[in-house]
């Protein structure tokens, strides 16, 4: 059986967005998410003291938007599964990423989920959680994840629009995970 996780940040929350934001106010700039060629942010020209301040501002949040769909796919998922929602952020400090998780409209009620990570390379969480397979959005570990067995969906965005990486499916939204996962994994018809 299929063990998913799911990354958070370019994933499930619009972080990107609260970042440029923030960035934006910080430095007169009008960077959108759609100007972006990779999820680093360096070659934007910005400091190491802006960027900082704005992924802790982004951190901070009790509350990020999120992307169409991802609380009721979810949600899905959940009541599917029986299991905990599984989410591996390459975030230091994972409680910030579960804090805003919590924070959504969950049309069930919160789920039980276990928030982990610490690392953009995520290869020890999957091991640890037993996860053999991840929805990212960050393209710099795929090839990586792919080496261990370990099957990659990629949440196309701005940033990884021209990923090379043979990656297991792309997806553009949420629905398309629903699809895939409850009608072409689950074998479940809606």
């Amino acid at each position: 059986m299929i063990k998913i996780a799911f990354d958070i940040d370019g994933v499930v929350l619009r972080s990107i967005e609260v970042i440029l934001g923030h960035i934006n106010r910080s430095t007169g700039k009008s960077l959108r998410p759609d100007d972006l060629l990779a999820w680093d942010l360096e070659p934007l020209g910005l400091t190491v003291d802006t960027l900082r301040d704005s992924v802790n501002h982004m951190y901070d949040q009790n509350f990020i938007e999120p992307y169409d769909g991802a609380e009721v796919v979810l949600s899905e998922i959940h009541e599917y599964t029986k299991a905990p929602l599984l989410f591996i952020t390459g975030r230091h400090d994972p409680s910030t990423a579960r804090k805003q998780l919590e924070s959504l409209n969950w049309p069930a009620g919160i789920p039980e989920m276990i928030v982990t990570g610490g690392d953009r390379d995520k290869r020890l969480y999957l091991n640890e959680t037993g996860a053999n397979f991840i929805i990212e959005d960050d393209e710099l570990h795929l090839r990586d994840y792919l080496a261990t067995g370990v099957g990659v969906g990629l949440m196309v965005q701005p940033w990884n629009r021209n990923c090379q990486a043979p990656v297991t499916c792309r997806f553009d939204r949420w629905h398309d995970i629903r699809d895939w996962y409850l009608e072409g994994v689950c074998g479940r018809n809606s």
